[in-house]
């Protein structure tokens, strides 16, 4: 697992090298500081693009409006997660009334899941926040859900949307220099295991992975066992061909995904209701963490369609640009230009 090059012990994978270069911004969703208040946000990533964004936190304020447009011109509304209490009772109580004209909404920037809520570091969501999540889909004036970290797809107006590359200590929006993948030459066929574990059933998944990983899968699978720098981190992506990206907190495998595919590998992951977003991507589904999901044959096969075949380096151009924040601007802007 890296290091943080900031020197947080919180950022682990989530951040990476900012470099300059100004024709690329990745997708975002997390807003920060934390812990500071909701008034104390910065506006960055996908929130700042949005018409209306319910900021919110686990220090008073609980909850701050930005409204960067007039209210009978909403269409875009974001809603942070950070106090996801506070802020869907907000969203449903005071937002929602006030909404006159058909909008997208956009739930993220925290672990929470919805709409069931099931990760193990939260209580589940009360019945009553439940059934207006529920009722939500049928609201005539709803044109779609993009939801991070969704746990359930029940409705065609409902999507999982990737949470990206996370900036704990930008306050504005952030643009990195994509690195150079060269050739398939430079790619062993070997999975790359590097994943922090902590404390708690909600990171044992990983636990169970990083078990396999030095028993069944051990042949073709390298664990990292001690911290190195993001750089080195970034390296090691590189020249494996494929990456390891299971979930811990949260159901959505970035920004290790993300960072992985920047760096023209292939996240392996477990399919869920989030992983439906990636399959604009190349990537690997497994249907569980099983001794099973891995072998030597299936990664041959695997590196024989993303690699020796040449597709990864055709599909270059098409993957950066799924990793952009326009591309998902563009996804949520098609919603609504189907409803002119």
């Amino acid at each position: 697992m890296p290091n943080c090059p900031h020197g947080s012990a919180r950022c682990g994978t989530a951040c990476s090298n900012v470099r300059s270069d100004p024709a690329f911004q990745p997708l975002s969703t997390r807003l920060f500081p934390k812990f500071e208040g909701a008034d104390a946000y910065a506006l960055t990533g996908l929130a700042a693009r949005c018409d209306w964004v319910v900021l919110s936190d686990r220090k008073a304020p609980y909850v701050a409006d930005r409204v960067r447009t007039d209210i009978r011109s909403v269409r875009t509304v974001f809603v942070s997660m950070r106090a996801h209490e506070h802020a869907l009772a907000h969203f449903f109580d005071t937002v929602l009334p006030q909404l006159t004209s058909p909008f997208v909404l956009v739930t993220g920037s925290e672990d929470i899941t919805l709409p069931r809520q099931i990760d193990q570091r939260w209580p589940s969501l009360d019945a009553g926040l439940r059934g207006k999540l529920t009722g939500l889909l049928d609201n005539p004036l709803l044109v779609h859900w993009f939801c991070e970290n969704l746990d359930e797809k029940s409705h065609p107006r409902q999507s999982p949307l990737p949470l990206g590359m996370v900036y704990p200590h930008a306050r504005t929006d952030v643009r990195v220099e994509v690195p150079e993948w060269g050739g398939s030459g430079q790619k062993h066929p070997r999975i790359l295991c590097a994943h922090r574990v902590r404390d708690g059933g909600q990171w044992e998944p990983r636990r169970r992975v990083t078990e396999l990983a030095k028993s069944h899968w051990r042949s073709f699978v390298t664990v990292l066992e001690e911290p190195v720098d993001e750089a080195e981190f970034e390296a090691l992506i590189r020249n494996h061909a494929f990456v390891l990206c299971v979930e811990g907190g949260g159901l959505d495998p970035s920004p290790k995904a993300w960072q992985t595919l920047l760096n023209g590998s292939i996240p392996v992951m477990r399919r869920t209701a989030v992983s439906e977003a990636y399959t604009v991507f190349p990537s690997v589904q497994v249907d569980d963490w099983a001794p099973e999901a891995l072998s030597a044959d299936k990664l041959d096969d695997w590196f024989d369609t993303f690699y020796r075949n040449g597709y990864l380096a055709r599909e270059r151009p098409a993957i950066i640009e799924k990793l952009g924040i326009d591309y998902w601007w563009r996804r949520i802007q098609a919603c609504l230009a189907g409803q002119a």
